[in-house]
């Protein structure tokens, strides 16, 4: 059956009613669209997977490059040396929470002794140092004859490997389903690794094989940080850092060199006199005599000639301004404050240092966050593997040492205003919005800890007939005015 034509339309004066043609579509974001201005400054963008973006070629090239600038950058050796120590510090410290008392205290007790002997704070530096000077680092388990000389009973070790040991070797690129050096099943899960018995930078190395070992995934533990889903190997996360540290180094020898030139000039001589046509010509060399100048003599000059000081330019008033923004610049990519970088705190105030260094701590504990998870829990499940044989309270949990509850403890981070700090978790913990046990965390201890220590220290005073102290006797602090000092009332009723 033929389809009906659609209705005509008319107008007013009986002609066909003309319908306007609708705009083409336009994307709706400037940035989506290419022009001659920005075609140039896009041209790189590209689709890729990360697997296919993060090639061997480019994490070794960004690892090495990172390095260097560390060994020869001041600021970027600080602030690696800073992020180091504000994450793990003196290592994690682990507290059991089983819920049966006798058992968390051996296990405490146990670690405490393989901690000290395996120099586990040491090897937390390091492997957080390494994850943000290469991007990653990896973790071979093995038993230690060591430690079994030295008469341990849990033999344990972890022996950390830089990134360029894990690797496919003579292989390359060719694996199909995992990454350089990460073999993976058709799911996408880790299964195997493969690693160098030597480093292929190691220059006694050149007799070794480089057909790498394949040691199975529950034998390794890697510590990245992933930017993007499905990603393998990790990449150093001072990336964007590296171009600025770069110009810093540059720009600071450009201005130092110019200011050493200027420096050894002590004057110009500048003649008003024309120049003779009939005199014979005077050669370059003459024509920049060098006069030495000997301290606190008198000088006489030839008629038209004067002497001017040299007007040295640099260094400019500029320069700090560069180096003050560019700083700036280089710790936003980590969420590391200016007072950081530069290591100079004297342009803020309380408030404005509490501020800035809120963001960075938070990123500090999501950094020992994953850390926890990627690195120490797997460890400690590995130690319970061994410790078992030496605590068979722990047996019941074989196979399932994540019903252990424990948690990781790190060291205080600083108080600007102890008083201040202070005079907030009173309140905090008077309106119920703040426990002892979240105070005792941050100061870098625990609850158990502080009641235990303030009950040995009351026996204490009571065993030698002292009087308690106001602290141990349960006096109330007394109020304190917004500046965190004693109400004018009460400071005249303290005792002398």
């Amino acid at each position: 059956m033929p389809r009906e034509a659609p209705p005509v339309i008319l107008d007013q004066y009986g002609r066909p009613y003309r319908r306007e043609a609708e705009p083409a579509r336009r994307s709706g974001y400037d940035v989506a669209k290419t022009t001659p201005e920005n075609k140039k400054h896009w041209a790189e963008a590209d689709g890729l997977a990360p697997v296919s973006q993060l090639t061997p070629s480019v994490r070794r090239t960004l690892r090495n490059r990172c390095r260097y600038e560390v060994l020869n950058n001041c600021y970027l050796a600080g602030m690696v040396r800073t992020l180091v120590a504000d994450t793990v510090g003196t290592g994690a410290r682990l507290e059991m929470d089983t819920g049966d008392a006798k058992l968390d205290a051996n296990v405490e007790s146990l670690w405490r002794v393989w901690a000290a002997a395996t120099d586990w704070p040491l090897n937390s530096r390091i492997l957080c140092g390494v994850r943000y000077v290469a991007g990653e680092c990896f973790g071979l388990f093995r038993d230690s004859e060591r430690l079994d000389r030295l008469g341990l009973p849990v033999t344990l070790d972890v022996r950390l490997i830089e990134p360029d040991q894990v690797t496919d070797g003579w292989a390359g690129v060719m694996n199909p389903t995992g990454d350089d050096g990460i073999v993976c099943d058709d799911e996408g899960e880790v299964t195997a690794y493969k690693v160098l018995r030597r480093h292929p930078g190691d220059n006694r190395a050149f007799s070794a094989s480089l057909q790498p070992d394949t040691i199975d995934a529950r034998n390794v533990v890697h510590w990245f940080v992933p930017e993007r889903p499905a990603q393998l190997r990790g990449v150093t996360p001072l990336a964007a850092c590296l171009p600025i540290a770069a110009q810093l180094r540059r720009f600071t020898q450009a201005v130092l060199a110019a200011a050493e030139f200027a420096a050894s000039i002590a004057g110009v001589l500048e003649s008003d006199m024309a120049a003779d046509a009939a005199a014979p010509a005077v050669t370059e060399d003459r024509y920049y005599d060098v006069i030495e100048v000997v301290r606190g003599m008198l000088l006489t000059l030839p008629a038209g000639v004067k002497a001017n000081p040299f007007k040295s330019e640099q260094p400019t008033t500029n320069y700090e301004m560069f180096l003050t923004n560019k700083l700036r610049e280089l710790g936003r990519p980590i969420n590391m404050p200016f007072g950081k970088v530069a290591g100079d705190h004297s342009r803020y105030n309380y408030s404005s240092g509490k501020m800035d260094d809120a963001p960075y701590w938070d990123e500090r504990d999501v950094e020992r966050q994953g850390l926890e998870a990627k690195f120490f829990d797997p460890v400690l499940y590995k130690w319970f593997d061994f410790a078992k044989l030496v605590i068979p309270a722990l047996i019941p949990y074989e196979g399932q040492w994540w019903k252990l509850r424990h948690r990781w403890h790190y060291r205080a981070r600083p108080v600007f205003d102890p008083v201040k700090d202070a005079s907030g978790d009173e309140l905090n913990l008077t309106n119920g919005s703040d426990t002892l046990t979240a105070i005792a965390e941050r100061d870098g201890t625990t609850l158990e800890v502080l009641l235990d220590q303030r009950a040995r220290e009351r026996d204490m005073f009571v065993a030698r007939n002292l009087p308690l102290p106001p602290w141990l006797a349960g006096a109330v602090a007394p109020n304190r005015t917004a500046e965190g000092q004693p109400t004018p009332q009460e400071a005249t009723n303290a005792p002398a």
